[in-house]
């Protein structure tokens, strides 16, 4: 669990990190760089994230109520967001286009035999 709030990410490169957990409330994320990225349970509320880049990135139980400047285009390519919070406006348009992305995910199970 990591405290970021009010960080300033601008530009940040966070591809494939562990932010499960982090606190990143109104931080500024404009053009941050997430795929990949496990924000799980994380807590985004009030952040700016302008073109911020969530592909395949897993957005289950994240707090993204109250976020500025985040459009669908943006959580289109997420992994999931299954359970997140999202703004009741955003929350429309992801049943209505991407529905699969609030669907609990199944995890993969690599088995060899």
């Amino acid at each position: 669990k990591a405290n970021l709030e009010s960080a300033k990410l601008v530009g940040s490169i966070l591809r494939y990190s562990n932010l499960t957990e982090t606190n990143l409330i109104n931080s500024v994320c404009k053009g941050a760089d997430f795929e990949g990225a496990s924000l799980k349970k994380a807590n985004l509320k009030g952040a700016d994230l302008f073109s911020s880049f969530f592909e395949e990135a897993d957005l289950r139980d994240a707090n993204l109520a109250e976020v500025k400047n985040l459009t669908i285009e943006q959580l289109a390519g997420a992994k999931t967001l299954y359970q997140a919070k999202l703004n009741p406006e955003l929350i429309k348009r992801v049943k209505k286009n991407y529905s699969y992305l609030l669907v609990e995910p199944k995890e993969r199970t690599d088995q060899t035999q």
